[in-house]
This record gives structure tokens, C-alpha cells and sequence, in this order.
């Protein structure tokens, strides 16, 4: 190093651009401590926050423009931390650096400039974090509605009769069970049991493609002279059952009639059929088996004495 650079009233320093120390003038040594072994590493002079500002910013703004100016930067002095005021340029390969020791001023300056970009930082990354939440809770809201209608399809696939929508077996029995139990506390309940008249006939004579277009039919003439009245599901086969909550043992009877005549007088797309009913009552000594078990032998009743008619038990 020359002799007038060695002894310039400012801080010389050469570095590699891998960040190794090339050589530094006496002040330079003078700043950081005679005493201290020559360090090997520009990192070794910086306090940890400037490691992390020089880390940051010292590399892009030479790359981009060959030359940093003015970098604050804070050196682990001899006597404590010193603030420099740090211009660099790039020469054959090398960094030359030249760095003015600031007065307390300039340190305060630089860690406020530092504060207020850590808090611009932070606040950034808040509000980053926020959105990202925020977006989080609308994909589990999301996923929670996806779920609760994935639910209540499977909840429909279960309790439902696939040929004829009407509710099935499985649905009959679990408020079937609900029903007696609030029978039990005084509530009226009746229960009607229904079978296609000579339903065989129709899958031999027509076809199993025929038969399943009667039961449709049949389905839905249930549903519209129900009217809500009741809750009308199939059993299985040809056999269909209708609870009427809320009905007495004479009105059930009634009901019961008005259908069996409806549907033996109704206009038919595919082929006429008629019904035969079997009507129970709840008593209080019954529950859901027993119940049924009234209506299905009410049932055979009718069929056994010529079908297309209703009894009651």
C-alpha cells in the first residue's frame, strides 16, 4: 500500500468480493484496535445489525451501479461501536473502501433510518399475514360448506329409496321409533300399510322395466294425496307404508278409504293398479314393532278377502 494511502485521515480498506479482507490503511487499524488480530473477514467488523443492512443492501447497489455511496454502517471499534459513513467502489475485482468515522448524530440517524424500515417491515408483514389469514379462513369456510353439502347427500343417499324417492326403510324405522316415543306421551299416531294388487302379474306379463314405472307412478300419487299429511316411504317391493302423525284411529280409517278410491280411479301412464291397506292405530300398550305388526296383519286382511280394500285394526 502506498505510503500517503497508509497514513490518510480516513479509513482505507480493500476487500475481495467474497466479502475477504485484502489490506487497510493504519486508520483503519487505529479504529478497530492495534491490539486485535487482523481480521480476515469484512463481517468481523460489523456490528450485527449493519452485518445485516451491509448483507442486504452492499451487493445490489454495486452490482447494479459499480459503486455504493454513503452506506451508514456501524464498526466494532476499539472503544465501542463507531458509525461510518462507508463509500465503495469496484476496481480490478477488488472492492476499495473508504469509510468516515460519524459523529453520535449520524449513529442515532442511521438506527432510526433502521427502526422505521424494520417497522415499515413489520407492518408489511402484518398486513401480508392478515391476507393470508384471512384467506385461510375463507378456504375452511369453504371446505366446511363443501363438507356440511357432502354431508347432507350422503344423509339423502341413506334415507332415501333410489327407484322412487320416497323415504326408505332405513328413515321409516328411525322415525317410526321417534313417533311411538312421542305416542307414548300422549300423541296420536297412525300407521298404514300398502301392497300393489297382483303386482307379480305386472312384472310377468310387462316386464321388471314396467313394474319399476308402476311403483314410480304409484310413488308420486302417494305424495300428492298426502299432501303433507303424512310421511309416505317404501318399504321394499311393492309394499309402501304412510305415518300420520297427529291422526286418530276413525280420521286414519277415513284417509285410508279416500286413498284406496283414488288411486283405483286415477288416470294411469302405464299400467292401472289397485291397493290393498292396512290400518293400526297406536295404543298405549304398543311400540314401534308391535305397531307395524298390527298394520301388516291388517294388511293381509285385506288381501285375504279380496284386496283392493282397507282394514282397520
Amino acid at each position: 500500500m502506498e505510503e500517503q494511502l497508509n497514513l490518510a485521515p480516513f479509513c482505507y480498506l480493500v476487500i475481495e468480493e467474497s466479502y475477504r479482507i485484502v489490506e487497510m490503511n493504519l486508520a483503519m487499524r487505529e479504529l478497530i484496535g492495534t491490539e486485535r488480530p487482523m481480521p480476515t473477514h469484512v463481517h468481523e467488523l460489523l456490528t450485527t445489525a449493519s452485518r445485516v443492512y451491509f448483507q442486504t443492501y452492499f451487493m445490489p447497489s454495486i452490482t447494479l451501479h459499480g459503486k455504493v455511496n454513503e452506506m451508514f454502517l456501524t464498526i466494532k471499534g476499539a472503544a465501542g461501536p463507531v458509525p461510518v459513513l462507508m463509500n465503495t467502489a469496484k476496481r480490478n475485482g477488488h472492492f476499495e473502501c473508504a469509510m468516515i468515522p460519524m459523529t453520535e448524530r449520524g449513529e442515532y440517524e442511521k438506527e432510526l433510518l433502521l427502526a422505521k424500515r424494520n417497522a415499515e417491515k413489520i407492518h408489511q408483514e402484518t398486513a401480508e399475514a392478515y391476507t393470508k389469514l384471512q384467506s385461510l379462513m375463507d378456504e375452511v369456510e369453504k371446505k366446511q360448506r363443501e363438507l356440511e353439502e357432502l354431508n347432507a347427500s350422503l344423509q339423502h343417499m341413506t334415507t332415501t329409496d333410489p327407484l322412487t324417492g320416497l323415504k326408505n326403510r332405513r328413515y321409516l324405522e328411525e322415525v317410526l321409533s321417534e313417533m311411538t316415543g312421542q305416542a307414548e306421551a300422549g300423541r296420536l299416531l297412525s300407521l298404514l300399510v300398502i301392497d300393489i294388487d297382483f303386482f307379480k302379474r305386472i312384472n310377468d306379463t310387462y316386464g321388471h322395466q314396467m313394474g319399476d314405472a308402476v311403483l314410480q307412478e304409484l310413488s308420486w300419487k302417494l305424495l300428492s294425496e298426502t299432501d303433507g299429511q303424512g310421511i309416505v316411504s317404501r318399504m321394499g317391493g311393492e309394499e309402501f307404508v304412510i305415518l300420520l302423525p297427529d291422526t286418530g284411529k276413525d280420521e286414519a280409517h277415513s284417509f285410508a278409504e279416500q286413498l284406496r278410491r283414488q288411486i283405483e280411479h286415477a288416470e294411469w301412464l302405464h299400467v292401472p293398479v289397485t291397493v290393498s291397506i292396512g290400518v293400526a292405530f297406536f295404543e298405549q300398550e304398543d311400540n314401534a314393532d308391535s305397531l307395524f305388526s298390527r298394520a301388516d296383519e291388517a294388511l293381509y286382511i285385506s288381501k285375504n278377502s279380496g284386496r283392493n280394500r282397507v282394514t282397520v285394526t
